[in-house]
């Protein structure tokens, strides 16, 4: 790995950056709690902050250990959920609306 001041503001800029996103999606699901998007929301929030802290580990901890590898599992079958939960949402919003 480089040690250069552009790959420190990156990181910088990236932990950051998912912290206000994470910060956000937890406001939007304050909002959106009793809406059909609520708990996509919240999932999202929790995706968001799994990502943080795993993007943050990775900087500390060699990239090939087993506890990576878990989490990075972990992660991806929590994206899966989240992609599954909005077609869901979506196709149920869908069916209520015309009627069927």
């Amino acid at each position: 790995m480089t040690d250069t001041a552009l790959h420190a503001l990156s990181v910088l800029f990236a932990i950051v950056g998912g912290t206000g996103a994470g910060v956000l999606a937890l406001l939007s699901w304050g909002v959106l709690r009793e809406s059909p998007f609520g708990t996509v929301v919240a999932l999202l929030s929790i995706t968001l902050s799994g990502m943080i802290a795993y993007h943050a580990i990775l900087f500390v901890l060699e990239p090939d250990s087993l506890f990576l590898d878990t989490l990075r599992s972990a992660l991806q079958t929590v994206v899966a959920i989240f992609l599954w939960l909005v077609i869901a949402t979506h196709q149920h919003i869908e069916h209520s609306a015309t009627g069927g």
